[in-house]
């Protein structure tokens, strides 16, 4: 008897453990909507829902993260070369020195109004609400808030343009 009482409630318990990791993983998925974000710089503000009616490409980054930092480049580049593209680029970094952000951002030569310094607590909300305990990526938002695709590539991009 003790044997069963233990088999079932150690069955629920591994029950709820998988389901609040489903479902904290599953809030950046394609189709979910997107988790709220609001980061300030010295002169401007972006929030994640007043950019709602544009395809908003959402790239998280460290320079110490190489990929994220490749991407980060990659992503500027693209919106460089597609100027009339529906797609507004935001970059939000993780580095422990906004100095070094800064410094990054200047020499990437990225697009400096478009790029925001997450530290503290921000950083550390913004990283759980996003799943970024994993690694950085980027996420493709929809008008309508939804998530379309993590980390696109080029061909995605380009159908959105059409």
């Amino acid at each position: 008897m003790k044997q069963t009482f233990f088999l079932i409630a150690l069955a629920v318990g591994l029950l709820l453990f998988a389901g609040g990791y489903v479902s904290e993983h599953s809030r950046t998925a394609p189709g979910m909507s997107a988790p709220a974000l609001a980061l300030q710089q010295a002169d401007s503000t972006i929030a994640l829902d007043r950019l709602r009616g544009d395809y908003v490409l959402l790239c998280f980054w460290s320079s110490t993260d190489a990929p994220s930092r490749q991407a980060a480049n990659l992503y500027t580049a693209w919106h460089r070369a597609h100027p009339s593209a529906p797609v507004k680029v935001v970059g939000v970094n993780f580095d422990d020195s906004e100095a070094l952000f800064r410094e990054i951002v200047r020499r990437d030569s990225l697009e400096a109004d478009n790029q925001y310094h997450a530290s503290g607590d921000t950083a550390a909300v913004v990283a759980r609400d996003y799943g970024l305990d994993k690694g950085f990526g980027t996420a493709l938002i929809a008008p309508d808030g939804k998530i379309l695709a993590l980390n696109p590539d080029d061909a995605t991009l380009e159908s959105i343009i059409k």
